[in-house]
């Protein structure tokens, strides 16, 4: 058996490919880039996760102890003699934001009611409250990015509940799928549905012809027979998930067809062949972005962030640099909160200008821009 050939039509020397052998090629190239594409997220994610907690969690647990350590002193600042109203609302922002943060990411229940009831002190709402909305927002997001419906008691702040139910739930659908009471289809429908089921014939075709030589009980020789059977579990495999790319392959790998035989291919064969190609395409997209989708959830990271398996080291390291110059930040900020007056306020001064700056970019995001 040869490996490593290419499963393309080639442009014969004095015709041009017709529409439908352009598909062919055009469908095969892009199944190869998408299968790619999920090999690296399953190779790269593994890797973020293992440096991640190696480097970057425990610099997160230093930030969240330093970040504990300003919640208490603002609070215990925001009775200071001398400050003004604008100033308090400051420090009140500052303990809101950072409060409601660590509560919803607190190590142990005591750390987490502490910094609740900080929350509320100054925020003017209740946590739970504002949590029930953020969680909404967070379920709506989740809605839109899976497509499908996340229950009311689901944990959004735990990934991998939401990911278990996702993935519980994208089986469960799958299961249901042929169960559904079917509606009197139209002409278009029906057209569809002859479609499918000629691809579906002409697929196990390509299986019969594959499952007819490579049988391995036919085979006498021992070693040639354990050869068989790992082809042949890679065909069943092939088969049972509809991927006829890997079947034509393994046709081509066991020369029962070569690139002559897929140029004189019939425009009706071809057409089902395309059908079932561009079907595995979507089922791989699919597989793609679910991927994406579940790196985004379990990292907390920006849904419309632009990510590549191969830059999410490059991410990481951003990240790192970024919690660590953060971390060095608050480390020289705590100090100056128990300094003179005058160094208090200069601090806060410079605090307002930065929220204000936060939100005036957060605005400006809103929009687009």
């Amino acid at each position: 058996m040869k490996a490593g050939r290419t499963l393309t039509i080639a442009q014969p020397a004095a015709a041009k490919l017709s529409p439908a052998q352009k598909k062919f090629n055009s469908l095969v190239k892009r199944i190869a880039e998408q299968r790619e594409l999920l090999a690296q997220w399953e190779l790269a994610v593994p890797l973020y996760r293992e440096r991640r907690t190696r480097e970057f969690s425990p610099l997160l647990d230093e930030y969240r102890v330093l970040n504990v350590q300003m919640v208490r002193t603002l609070h215990e600042a925001f009775g200071r003699k001398g400050l003004t109203k604008t100033e308090r609302a400051t420090i009140g922002a500052l303990i809101t934001d950072l409060a409601g943060s660590l509560a919803d990411s607190a190590p142990d229940e005591a750390l987490r009611a502490e910094m609740k009831q900080r929350y509320n002190d100054h925020a003017g709402t209740d946590f739970d409250d504002d949590g029930a909305e953020g969680d909404a927002m967070a379920r709506q997001m989740a809605r839109e990015l899976f497509g499908m419906d996340i229950p009311d008691d689901l944990d959004m702040n735990s990934p991998e509940e939401l990911m278990r139910h996702i993935e519980q739930q994208m089986r469960a659908e799958a299961e249901a799928a042929p169960a559904r009471p079917a509606k009197k289809p139209g002409k278009r429908e029906q057209q569809a549905a002859e479609q499918a089921q000629q691809a579906n014939q002409s697929l196990r075709e390509v299986y019969r012809k594959l499952a007819s030589a490579l049988h391995p009980d036919r085979e006498p020789d021992p070693a040639e027979r354990a050869r068989k059977t790992a082809l042949m579990q890679r065909v069943n495999d092939a088969y049972a998930n509809n991927r006829l790319l890997e079947l034509l392959q393994l046709q081509l790998e066991a020369e029962q067809i070569d690139p002559a035989q897929l140029a004189s291919l019939s425009a009706e064969r071809l057409k089902h062949y395309n059908h079932v190609l561009a079907e595995q395409l979507d089922g791989l997209r699919h597989e793609v972005a679910a991927s994406e989708g579940a790196f985004v959830m379990e990292f907390n990271l920006h849904p419309l962030q632009q990510l590549k398996p191969a830059g999410l080291m490059d991410t990481l390291r951003h990240q790192i640099a970024q919690l660590s110059m953060d971390t060095h930040q608050l480390r020289q900020q705590l100090p100056l909160l128990l300094e003179d007056l005058p160094t208090f306020k200069r601090w806060l001064k410079m605090q307002r200008e930065a929220l204000q700056a936060q939100q005036d970019d957060d605005l400006l995001s809103l929009f687009g821009r």
